[in-house]
């Protein structure tokens, strides 16, 4: 595999350069930032993970959040004039998201909303993980398991793996009151997932992976406890060092489509921070300033290989 990109969600800059975990801090890294809309708002996984795959501003994907796409560009930018004096906390209430969700969304946006091709999309004998805003998965020349938001369950395309799959990796564990039962899931749906992609690296011949893992944005946003922290931390790091073992790519790049802080918010003990997210990479080539820049950063790794837009097939 020429290169395998493993995505944190939520992993935060300051935490790592505090923890530097075994496998992290072998790597060259930096801080990742969105596009420039986005640096001075809260970013969304949704915005974000589709900007990082198509190289394309919000502006022109649309996808605002992984709850709707943008309806209406108009009145946004009118929004977004004055959006800095509503706050984006109110006695613990999420006023500006509240509000953007009434004015902006819909629908949940599907992969069918994003009209630009997405990085594994032109480069062959790919492997999509779990990347947001990617359900329902299209045919592409290689392996695609969407990632939410999605109805009941993931998506996976060759359809004839599906079932062996959810038998490995049961998806995103649902929220509930019992928030430690939830902790525990998320963890053992990460080991799940970690032993899947194993499993499709045994079985099929993949050129290229953009995998992303959910777990510490979930566990952030119901975690206070910093020692508890430092410990998802150490072991997504390990899970990570174990899959890199396993698959042995020319290149790793780990990012984040953001970071987190500390922010107690309707049901949040953490809230994103646009200014922390991270990249780092064995590959110093790879360590571009925001999201606008990877697409093409990963794009000329792969120059000479037939880049026919496989999405077709």
């Amino acid at each position: 595999m020429k290169l395998l990109v493993i995505g944190w969600d939520g992993a935060t800059y300051n935490h790592l350069e505090k923890i530097k975990p075994e496998f992290y801090r072998k790597l060259h890294r930096q801080i990742f930032l969105p596009e420039p809309f986005w640096q001075k708002r809260e970013v969304d996984s949704g915005a974000a993970w589709t900007t990082i795959t198509t190289g394309k501003s919000f502006f022109e994907h649309k996808v605002l959040s992984i709850s709707g796409k943008l309806e209406n560009e108009t009145l946004f930018r009118i929004f977004s004039k004055v959006d800095f004096l509503i706050p984006s906390n109110l006695f613990g209430k999420a006023v500006r998201l509240w509000l953007m969700s009434k004015l902006f969304y819909k629908h949940p946006p599907l992969s069918t909303d994003v009209k630009f091709p997405r990085i594994w999309e032109i480069i062959p004998n790919s492997l999509v993980w779990s990347v947001p805003v990617t359900h329902p998965p299209k045919p592409v020349y290689g392996v695609w398991v969407s990632g939410i938001p999605y109805p009941d369950s993931y998506g996976v395309y060759p359809k004839k793996i599906e079932s062996m799959l959810k038998k490995m990796y049961y998806g995103e564990p649902k929220r509930g009151s019992d928030l430690r039962k939830y902790k525990k899931e998320l963890f053992e749906q990460h080991f799940r997932e970690v032993e899947a992609i194993k499993w499709l690296y045994d079985n099929f011949e993949f050129n290229f992976a953009f995998i992303v893992f959910v777990l510490p944005d979930r566990f952030m946003h119901v975690e206070n406890d910093w020692d508890e922290i430092k410990k998802m931390y150490m072991a997504i790091d390990e899970s990570t060092e174990e899959l890199v073992r396993y698959i042995n790519p020319d290149n790793v790049l780990i990012l984040s489509d953001h970071g987190m802080k500390q922010e107690r918010r309707a049901k949040w003990m953490h809230t994103h921070d646009s200014k922390q997210g991270i990249i780092a990479s064995t590959n110093r080539e790879l360590l571009v300033g925001n999201h606008l820049e990877l697409f093409d950063a990963i794009y000329g790794l792969f120059r000479g290989v037939n880049s026919e837009d496989m999405s077709a097939l």
